[in-house]
């Protein structure tokens, strides 16, 4: 997963990036709390709505995902919305995958 950080509307200043992101029993269920008002989304404008009815926890979990990297909540604020829509798809497609390939199934 990658976070672009702009220096302005056309330059990337910096780009935070993690292969893996070890999940906190906390952090999934605020996922799935943004994800239960996600199962009408049809396009990404009302994905746009859903994340920024959400956006505290969901800067909260970027924090938590590139904070160790060194993001700052300066930077946070120049991220493009547009780049954050398919980030979060990738987000909650990947914890969807983390529950598919858990060894332990009934």
């Amino acid at each position: 997963m990658k976070l672009n950080i702009y220096k302005n509307q056309h330059e990337i200043e910096k780009t935070y990036e993690v292969d893996a992101y070890d999940l906190m029993y906390g952090t999934v269920e605020d996922i799935f709390e943004v994800l239960d008002g996600m199962e009408n989304v049809k396009d990404d404008n009302e994905i746009l709505r859903v994340i920024q009815k959400n956006r505290k926890k969901l800067n909260d979990l970027l924090m938590d995902i590139f904070g160790g990297e060194g993001l700052t909540e300066h930077e946070l604020r120049m991220v493009k919305i547009k780049e954050l829509v398919p980030f979060f798809i990738e987000l909650f497609n990947y914890v969807l995958h983390t529950f598919d390939t858990d060894p332990i199934k009934n």
